[in-house]
Parts: C-alpha cells; structure tokens; sequence
C-alpha cells in the first residue's frame, strides 16, 4: 500500500477500451481515486 507522499509507479491504466493513459498523464492535475471492478465483465 502506497503511503501518503509515496510516488506512483508509472503503470499504464485504460479509461476505456482503447483508452490507455500512464499514471502520470493521468495525475497531472492532481489526486485521483482509482477504483477497480472484480469480476465487472461477468454475470458473478
């Protein structure tokens, strides 16, 4: 778990399919909260 002042690894996350954009573009102009679904694709 990442702590407060922590840097983030520089990962590539998909806004939308076809929609890649590093951690760092996406943190440009400030805090974000990231949110993952489990299972989103599926009927579980």
């Amino acid at each position: 778990m990442l702590q407060p002042g922590d840097r983030v690894p520089d990962a590539t996350v998909y806004l939308g399919p076809g929609q890649p954009l590093t951690m760092t573009e996406l943190l440009e102009d400030g805090p974000k909260l990231l949110v993952f679904y489990l299972f989103d694709w599926s009927a579980t």
